[in-house]
Formats: structure tokens, C-alpha cells, sequence
């Protein structure tokens, strides 16, 4: 399934609240033809004060008000010139394209001519219409849209928008710069992962048919005592509130629900997958996370991710079991950022640190949790350490990349599965 990407827009409610926004951040202002107003200056008013015929006297006049004109209209023009962003930041997967919005407004009376928008990408490659030529009248505004490709994962800046222009005759050309910029978050590619739940155990909060499953917590609705009720089911307000209306007791009725709350083990130690593919690697580690707890939250569970980096001490993130964790989830993961791969080797403690740091923080996990384990194949000892994890009532399986194949059951018979390099499915 397709999850639409989540985005937060700001839009202010009022035309004055887009001024004071737009405002409150100040343009970088270049104006030209400083020359050109000295020189014309410097000559045309001598000649103008000393030339004995009325019409060389006319065309001086004529030729300075054109300068000293189209310079006041360009001092006009910048100051009432307004660029807003219509979001702050925004959120896209990776491979797709995502839109930026920016709105040029012409505060002033007189009409602006010739000018050209334009947005830096930052760090897109590739950008469709993000330079534009409009006209402005005057008390109007333009939303100008272009669209970038997310080739990468992370978080990038898009901006400053720049305009350019100039008066009617081309004598005073400007350029003003809003420093303002949108955050882009680009999520890990989209991808199923494949992996169903065995034993038919669901996995996270979902409806059952079996009333067993009800949850004390969630009330659905009321209905009239019948004999053989339990008696911690009547509601005692709501059959004295009723009682005048039809003599009886009412009973609670509950939502039948299980959980089961999943936790994602993801492992981006650099130094334990290949010196060769080791970063591409560590990106589809990334997109398999993602995968698993984009699937778990449609499914309405509780979801929580532990990012294991490696490093002495232990660089560990986690992020807790919340059926709205997505997207923290998915923040976290576009603002990872891969070290620098370091040519000592690893020692046997270093190789099984992680699996120290996955058994603490399991101790710490509600019962019944299923764990998933992503990342570079495991040492044969690890797994047998790791099998102690039933002592605590939860269940593990192992999503591993690795070149050479793998069995389908791991020592301790707990469940393994293989990653695939690339493509849309995990598994």
C-alpha cells in the first residue's frame, strides 16, 4: 500500500498576516546603474544650465527626467517587491517528485515589468521550471510552482529565491534576495517488505470477532442488561440517567481488539557490512525500517524503532511503541547521515555489541512484542544469545542484507529472511 506523503503547510489566513511574514525576513538588495545616474547627472545638468538654445535646454530636461524617473521607479519597485514561501518544510519520499510553492506579490501601485523568478534547488540534481519571466500589476501576486526529484535521502534546504528585473528603459536593473528557505525531508524509498505475521497473530492493535479480546479501555457502546452479565460491565450513571425513561440497567459493550506492539532493530553500524557495498547496503537497511514500520502503522499498532550505530560508547537512538510514531520515525531515518568507513578491523566484542544493546533494550519492552531485526548478518553465537529473548514473552525474526544466501531459520529456529539489494520489494 502507498502512503501519501505527509505535509506540513503554512498558510497564513490574511493578505496582512503574508506581508508581516514576508517582511519580518530582509531581502539582500542589489541596484545597477549607479554609472549611468552619475554620469547623466554629471553631464546633462551642466549642459542643460549653459546651453544658449531652448531645445538642447529641452532635451537635457527630457534625458534627466528619464534617469532620475526610472531610478525612483526602481527604488519603488524594490521596496514593494514581496516574495513568501508557502511551506516551511516539507516531506516527500525518496525517487519522487516533490513541489515548491512560492508567492511574488507587487505591493505598490505601479505595475512591474520584466522580471524573473527564480529558486535555488539546493541540493536536487534535478528541477523542472524552478526560473520563470512574469509581469506584475499593480496590488496583485503570483504563485509560482516547480517541481524537484528526490534522488537522495536526507534533509535539504531549498533557497534563496532570487528575482530580477528592471525600470521600463533597462537603465537601473535589480536583484533581490530572500534568505528565507523550505526544509525538505526526503524519506527513504517506498517498499513492501513482504513479511506477514505467523501463526495468524496479528500484529498490533487490530478488531477481532472474539469477544475474549476486548479491551476494557475502549468503549463502544451501551445496551440493555440480559442475565449471565458480568456485573463489572453495568454502568451505574447511565442506568440511573435512564431509569426514568425505562426501568433497567445498561451495560457496557467494549471494542474486541489484540496487540501486539512491534519494534524495529535497525543496524547501521558501518564497519559490519562490505567494504565494497557497505553504503548501499546500509540504504536498503534504511528502506526495509521504514518499509516494516509504515506496514505496522497502517495496521493501526504500536510501533517503535531502535537505530544502532555502532561507536564506543554505543551510539543508540530510539524512538518508543506509539501507534503515531510514523513519522517521527520517518524524520529520523531521513536525517541519518552514514560515518566515514574506518579500516581497523573489528573486534568479536565490537561484532556483538549491537546484540548486547537489542537484548537491554528488550528487557524494556511490554510483553508479547514482536522484534525485527535489520541489518548485516550475525555471528552463529549471537543468535544463540539472542534466543534467551522468549524468557521475556516476545518473539524475533531477522531481516538480514547480505551477498551469499541465507537459511530460512537461524540457530535457536527463530525466522530469517532474505533482503533483496534493490527493487520495490524487500523480500
Amino acid at each position: 500500500m502507498r502512503m501519501k506523503p505527509v505535509r506540513k503547510t503554512h498558510k497564513p489566513a490574511t493578505n496582512r498576516r503574508r506581508t508581516e511574514q514576508a517582511a519580518s525576513v530582509e531581502p539582500k538588495v542589489l541596484i545597477g546603474g549607479r554609472g549611468v545616474l552619475i554620469a547623466g547627472v554629471a553631464v546633462l545638468g551642466p549642459v542643460f544650465l549653459c546651453a544658449p538654445l531652448f531645445a538642447v535646454q529641452f532635451l537635457c530636461a527630457f534625458l534627466l527626467l528619464i534617469i532620475i524617473g526610472s531610478r525612483m521607479y526602481t527604488e519603488y519597485l524594490v521596496r514593494h517587491i514581496k516574495v513568501l514561501r508557502r511551506d516551511r518544510e516539507l516531506r516527500e519520499f525518496r525517487r519522487r517528485w516533490v513541489t515548491v510553492e512560492i508567492v511574488v506579490e507587487n505591493q505598490g501601485i505601479i505595475p512591474a515589468f520584466m522580471l524573473a523568478i527564480s529558486d535555488a534547488p539546493g541540493m536536487l540534481t534535478l528541477v523542472q521550471e524552478n526560473k520563470v519571466a512574469c509581469e506584475l500589476q499593480s496590488r496583485s501576486r503570483r504563485v509560482h510552482f516547480w517541481k524537484g526529484f528526490c534522488s537522495e535521502r536526507g534533509v535539504f534546504l531549498m533557497g534563496p529565491a532570487t528575482i530580477r528585473g528592471s525600470d521600463p528603459f533597462g537603465l537601473f536593473p535589480f536583484q533581490i534576495t530572500y534568505a528565507d528557505s523550505t526544509k525538505l525531508f526526503v524519506y527513504p524509498q517506498p517498499c513492501i517488505s513482504g513479511i506477514k505475521p505467523s501463526g495468524g497473530v496479528p500484529l498490533g492493535a487490530l478488531p477481532s470477532h472474539n469477544p475474549l479480546h476486548e479491551d476494557l479501555s475502549r468503549t463502544r457502546s451501551l445496551r440493555p442488561y440480559q442475565a449471565g452479565d458480568e456485573p463489572r460491565r453495568i454502568n451505574w450513571k447511565a442506568s440511573v440517567k435512564s431509569a426514568g425513561a425505562a426501568a433497567g440497567l445498561m451495560v457496557n459493550e467494549y471494542e474486541a481488539t489484540v496487540s501486539y506492539p512491534c519494534t524495529v532493530f535497525l543496524n547501521l553500524d558501518i564497519r559490519q557490512y562490505p567494504s565494497i557495498k557497505g553504503h548501499s547496503f546500509i540504504e536498503r537497511a534504511i528502506e526495509a525500517a521504514a518499509a516494516l514500520c509504515r506496514e505496522s502503522s497502517e495496521r493501526k499498532q504500536n510501533t517503535g524503532i531502535i537505530i544502532f550505530s555502532g561507536g564506543k560508547p554505543e551510539k543508540v537512538d530510539s524512538i518508543t511503541q506509539s501507534r503515531f510514531a510514523l513519522i517521527p520515525i520517518l524524520e529520523r531515518l531521513a536525517l541519518f547521515q552514514q560515518e566515514t568507513r574506518r579500516d581497523t578491523p573489528l573486534t568479536a566484542d565490537e561484532k556483538n555489541r549491537c546484540v548486547g544493546v537489542l537484548l537491554e533494550k528488550a528487557k524494556q519492552m511490554p510483553s508479547g512484542t514482536r522484534i525485527m531485526y535489520v541489518g548485516p548478518d550475525l555471528e552463529y553465537d549471537a543468535y544463540l544469545f539472542l534466543s534467551v529473548i522468549r524468557k521475556f514473552h516476545l518473539s524475533i525474526e531477522y531481516l538480514i542484507i547480505d551477498e551469499k544466501s541465507v537459511s530460512a531459520l537461524a540457530p535457536g529456529n527463530m525466522k530469517r529472511y532474505q533482503m533483496k539489494e534493490m527493487g520495490y520489494a524487500i523480500t
